[in-house]
């Protein structure tokens, strides 16, 4: 077990840290270099971590195969994808499939626009459940009483100038995102960066375990375009769902 849990330990380093070195990777872990070292060298004769610039880690194509065949587990592709690319064809912006996992909000999948001047988002990360318009739109279909307990564990901090960091103002957002349909993270996570999403619906309206984002540079929007945006991406969520298992 110790071998598995350094494994995951480094590989959650490699994933995170910002230089990728040796000396980074040992201090997250809090493992000696040596040790490290070891691991990293059988990670990537096996391609779960890849050497570049002589002395840096970066995750290997193993590890996105990996979790391609897990999203593909966990959601039909061909449920998802063919709306996604609908959606980028229409907006050319990049969207986001997210699933709610282990009081998390997971990136399933991502299908980028052609003119992004910024990665947004990868496979596998999180977004806050606060700040993004994902998380707030799947907070928005619980219960009050479950969305107060997943906020009041997760926090609210303050990411930008523009992050919701009170839980009456939360509350406020919930009841907005409910009567609109589709929630808006206004730079809320990101400067520069406005998403708009919706929660996939479930047929019997339990809360929605899958929600659909479209990310916009800000100064590419007005508030018709964010308007229709949203009648879009419900529409999308919807599309989704009927096809879901």
């Amino acid at each position: 077990m110790i071998g598995v849990e350094r494994t995951a330990r480094i590989l959650t380093a490699v994933a995170d840290s910002e230089v990728g070195n040796l000396t980074e990777i040992a201090r997250r872990t809090e493992l000696n270099e040596a040790t490290v070292l070891r691991y990293l060298n059988s990670l990537s004769s096996l391609g779960y971590v890849e050497r570049f610039n002589a002395n840096q880690y970066r995750l290997g194509w193993e590890i996105f195969r990996l979790g391609q065949r897990a999203f593909s587990n966990q959601v039909p592709s061909d449920a998802v994808i063919p709306t996604m690319e609908r959606l980028v064809n229409e907006f050319n912006e990049t969207v986001n499939f997210a699933v709610h996992k282990d009081r998390s909000v997971v990136i399933l999948e991502v299908v980028e626009g052609r003119r992004a001047v910024k990665k947004v988002s990868d496979v596998g990360q999180t977004d806050p459940w606060h700040a993004s318009a994902l998380g707030k739109a799947l907070l928005a279909t619980m219960p009050d009483s479950v969305w107060h307990d997943i906020v009041a564990s997760a926090g609210l901090p303050e990411l930008t100038p523009h992050t919701i960091t009170s839980t009456k103002k939360m509350a406020g957002e919930i009841a907005d995102i409910r009567a609109h349909g589709f929630a808006v993270d206004r730079e809320e996570a990101a400067e520069e960066l406005t998403c708009v999403a919706a929660a996939v619906p479930t047929p019997d309206g339990a809360p929605s375990r899958y929600a659909l984002s479209i990310s916009f540079l800000t100064h590419r929007l007005t508030a018709e375009s964010l308007a229709h945006a949203g009648t879009q991406v419900i529409a999308a969520a919807r599309e989704i769902a009927a096809k879901l298992p």
